[in-house]
């Protein structure tokens, strides 16, 4: 603009907006040129209300009548309103601005004192019904017993452990006005309309909070525009919301308010925010965990120092009779005191001066919320317009087709050459100094420099976190050339910029290329303009992915260097949440790659490893989730990351794709991910932190990778691993879930029994087929050890488990060969033998769709139904005859053994009390085959 010879003429902080990525935007809607033009056309400049800047806004109905200047000139307000010339409500209002709260943001809404309980109709020669304003309405609400107890006992000791007026209360008020899906996010999901209070009473002794100017000034806030909830109710007192608005109104003006109110002032923006005073007033705030982050919601002290009493009632207009009885109470007092003695005069006089005297005092301490950042204090409001044509070369970017990558032709060569500053150091007082008797060009026209010295006092009250001047500094700076107390509080090397640009003489301030050129900015911060400015004004956030790839890829961040590439990062990195199609997740990748080479250990877990975590939490598949996971980007996190922090914030995010994996494909590439750290973790690190975490799911919708991830661990660190470390664990797992079903246990526990035992003997057949048969007969078939017989045994399992455990002894008995089945299994068995004899089979339910769940079809003859646990068994003794007679048909002695179990097992079955005619033919299908044997 300075190149243009155009200047704002109104810089101030709230002339600089950020975007969400604090980016900084600067608000033309009080710049002078824009101001003469109206001036010159004649037209009507909007409203200059304090409240509301919009036309047609459905809140100026809070802002007729009042006369509140938009410059917020809070010392002559609050004069005003000590001497009654100015309302409670326009006073409060006041407040609530220089306070940063505002209308339309329901985090940090402006807030009102309740001051009467809506019991009775408010009358100031009653004392019933009014609140009490030296207590917040917290403290009412609370009791403070129940604050002592909380104080006492906190970790940190706090009284109030939310907002004076919280979202959810502001919602509540606004009820009737607001859509469904405000109320649904803001207050409950599930939108209930008879929960909402029905009155004014209700709604008053409901919340710990306070009210909103709406009830005091707005009678649509009573009419709902929801079917579904009724109006909210006047008190019995009041006709009308129009006359209820009318009464509520008056008491909060009224002489017993006025009176009292400077103590909820005290409580809500004033000295009992901190300190001693907090704790008597039993208004100690619980603080946010973290200071340092930015919030929009939390009270803000304005006054360090008692705020002093009213000293006289404004008569208010807001009904005829109510501003005839403040005009007669004013008659009243001029009579008394023309009636009352000379002394009683003097005495009241000098009361007053005292009072006066007090009210000053108060002003100079609180001096600091009347900042001055330029000569010229008058502005006005206008639509915010944004700035878009100072990049027109990037239009060639939004008009290329969506996947299309940045052309090489765009010139990134020139951009490139401006990136060399690999500097870290902080600005010398030294340089300073001679930077400043070097720079001899000022600005050009005083409404130029008028910019510069409010943005040398914007510079010095980011440090001060105070402004520079108020009025009594300035006029004595501008007079005397007196500088600012506070300027020593500046760093000196601050303090030379801030002296050049608020000079006296206007002449001999910076230019703002001057500035700019200054060593307080150093290339580096140039340089991440020069990255970043364009990302601003790309529409699209793909094209400004691969815009910043295709720079990063031509070396600009390492030219940046750490530093810059840190500051880079806040920019970018959150556009690679948007990566979506190949050429995006490319670009994102890259991106990811250089941030890791170019960061600092603290910058990559601070900036770049929640990103990650964002992509790897997301419940979607995406392309560029699975290319995270890929092994060769995972080592290079780990070398910059460490072996601690890879534990602690990326490696349960790569187990999490095997819980309820939506997709296959991370959940195949996650588990590469786990076999190839599992070697260099370690066996201790593995167990702990690989091996429990994903034997934690079984029952809970652990998919198949994650268990063929278990066994490809153990073929990895071997035999010693498998029978050390991974069979006591699914020992532990079986005996406890067995112990388990014994228990009265409600449907969905029982469950998740079944489904772990069967993930459990799953994850078992994979280990048995790692193992000798040496290994196998000596951890897995020793009768305390042989977990299939203890599932076989009992007889209250799912059908499921019990065929789990079947299926997986077979596959046991064809690992260890049939002569060990038959020395070993077959003793085993016959357990289940005498079992079988006395046991009342139970059929099993069918699932919705019919079939029995978990079933499967591997067992010989399909044609047989299996309607229950004995029927199960009895295909499985079947099956394992089957295998060890054709095996082993010629050898007569084993075939002697299998002879006598097998006679063991017909006579249990054919004597047994629940004999099943369908099982007959598989039982004669042995005889048959012993016999031609």
């Amino acid at each position: 603009m300075h190149n243009l010879k155009i200047s704002h003429g109104n810089l101030r902080p709230s002339s600089i907006l950020f975007s969400d990525s604090f980016w900084g935007w600067l608000s033309l809607s009080n710049m002078r040129i824009i101001r003469g033009r109206l001036n010159t056309e004649g037209q009507p400049s909007p409203s200059s209300s304090i409240g509301c800047c919009i036309d047609n806004c459905p809140c100026q109905t809070i802002h007729t009548d009042l006369k509140l200047s938009a410059s917020m000139d809070w010392r002559s307000n609050f004069i005003k309103w000590w001497k009654g010339e100015l309302s409670n409500y326009e006073y409060l209002l006041i407040l609530n601005k220089l306070a940063g709260r505002r209308w339309g943001d329901h985090t940090f809404h402006t807030v009102m004192p309740w001051v009467i309980d809506f019991s009775v109709k408010p009358d100031e020669n009653c004392d019933t019904g009014w609140r009490d304003l030296k207590k917040s309405k917290w403290r009412l609400a609370k009791g403070d017993e129940q604050l002592d107890f909380t104080y006492l006992t906190s970790e940190v000791p706090h009284h109030v452990s939310d907002e004076c007026l919280s979202e959810l209360a502001v919602c509540s008020y606004k009820a009737r006005r607001l859509p469904l899906k405000i109320l649904c996010s803001a207050v409950r999901s599930v939108y209930e309309p008879n929960e909402y209070p029905s009155n004014m009473q209700r709604l008053y002794q409901w919340t710990p909070d306070e009210c909103i100017p709406e009830f005091y000034s707005d009678p649509q806030m009573f009419f709902s525009i929801h079917s579904e909830m009724c109006d909210l109710a006047v008190p019995s007192w009041s006709s009308s919301p129009e006359e209820f608005i009318s009464l509520h109104r008056n008491a909060l003006e009224s002489d017993r308010v006025s009176r009292d109110i400077h103590h909820w002032i005290d409580i809500t923006f004033g000295y009992k925010l901190s300190g001693e005073a907090s704790i008597l007033a039993k208004n100690v705030m619980l603080l946010a965990s973290d200071p340092s982050i930015p919030k929009s919601t939390g009270r803000r002290q304005l006054f360090t120092n008692p705020h002093p009493m009213r000293q006289a009632v404004k008569p208010y207009s807001g009904s005829n009779g109510n501003r005839e009885a403040n005009v007669g109470l004013q008659n009243q007092l001029k009579e008394s005191m023309m009636n009352s003695n000379s002394k009683d005069s003097l005495r009241t006089e000098s009361g007053y001066l005292e009072k006066l005297e007090e009210a000053m005092s108060f002003c100079d301490v609180a001096r600091y919320l009347d900042p001055i950042y330029s000569c010229d204090e008058n502005f006005v409001k206008f639509p915010y317009v944004v700035p878009h044509k100072f990049y027109p070369e990037l239009d060639c970017l939004e008009k290329r087709g969506e996947n299309s990558l940045v052309p090489s032709d765009f010139g990134f060569g020139h951009l490139l050459e401006f990136f060399d500053c690999n500097d870290n150091s902080f600005t010398g007082f030294q340089k300073l100094l001679h930077w400043k008797h070097l720079s001899s060009s000022g600005s050009s026209t005083e409404d130029l420099a008028g910019d510069i010295f409010s943005m040398g006092c914007i510079i010095a009250e980011l440090y001060l976190r105070k402004p520079l001047f108020d009025p009594i500094s300035f006029s004595a700076y501008h007079e005397n050339g007196l500088f600012p107390a506070v300027m020593q509080e500046l760093p000196p090397s601050v303090a030379v910029i801030v002296e050049a640009a608020i000079c006296r003489d206007w002449k001999r301030r910076l230019s703002a290329i001057c500035l700019l050129e200054s060593p307080f900015f150093p290339p580096s911060v140039r340089a991440v303009y020069l990255f970043v400015a364009p990302l601003q004004h790309l529409s699209s956030p793909g094209y400004r992915l691969q815009y910043a790839a295709k720079l990063a890829n031509g070396g600009a961040l390492k030219a940046l260097g750490t530093h810059a590439t840190e500051m880079c990062a806040s920019y970018t990195l959150p556009l690679i949440m948007s990566a979506f199609s190949d050429a995006e997740t490319e670009s994102a990748l890259f991106l990811l790659k250089e941030f890791l080479k170019c960061l600092s250990f603290q910058a990559i877990e601070a900036l770049l490893l929640p990103t990650i975590q964002k992509i790897l939490q997301a419940s979607e598949y995406s392309h560029l989730k699975v290319s995270i996971l890929q092994e060769s980007f995972i080592r290079d996190l780990w070398k910059h990351l460490g072996k601690h922090a890879y534990l602690e914030g990326f490696h349960p995010l790569v187990i999490s794709n095997f819980y309820n994996a939506p997709s296959k494909v991370s959940a195949s590439v996650a588990s590469v991910v786990l076999i190839g750290s599992s070697e260099e973790l370690g066996i201790p690190i593995t167990v702990h932190q690989t091996v429990l975490p994903l034997m934690h799911y079984f029952g809970k919708g652990l998919s198949a990778d994650g268990i063929d991830a278990l066994v490809r661990i153990g073929g990895v660190l071997g035999e010693n691993f498998i029978v050390r470390q991974l069979l006591p664990l699914l020992r532990n797992i079986v005996f406890s879930c067995i112990e388990a079903s014994h228990m009265n246990k409600p449907e969905p526990v029982r469950s998740w029994i079944a489904l772990a035992l069967i993930d459990s003997f799953a994850f078992l057949e994979g280990l048995v087929s790692l193992l000798s048969p040496e290994l196998i007969l000596r951890e897995l078939t020793q009768d305390q050890n042989c977990l299939y017989i203890k599932v076989l045994l009992q007889d209250h399992l799912d059908l499921p488990v019990i065929q789990a455990s079947a299926t997986a002894l077979i596959s046991v008995c064809q690992r260890i060969g049939s002569e060990c089945t038959a020395s070993y299994v077959l003793p085993l068995m016959k357990k289940v033998f005498d079992e079988l004899s006395f046991t009342r089979p139970t059929n099993f339910e069918a699932d919705s769709s019919g079939n029995r769940s978990g079933i499967s079809q591997s067992m010989p003859d399909e044609n047989f139904e299996i309607g229950n646990r004995l029927d199960l068994v009895c295909v499985f003794i079947t099956s394992l005859f089957l295998y060890l007679f054709s095996v082993y048909i010629s050898n007569v002695y084993i075939c002697h053994d299998l002879q006598s179990y097998l006679q063991v097992f017909v006579i249990s079955f054919f004597c047994s009390s629940h004999w099943n005619r369908e099982a007959s033919p598989m039982l004669f299908n042995l005889v048959s085959i012993r016999a031609n044997s």
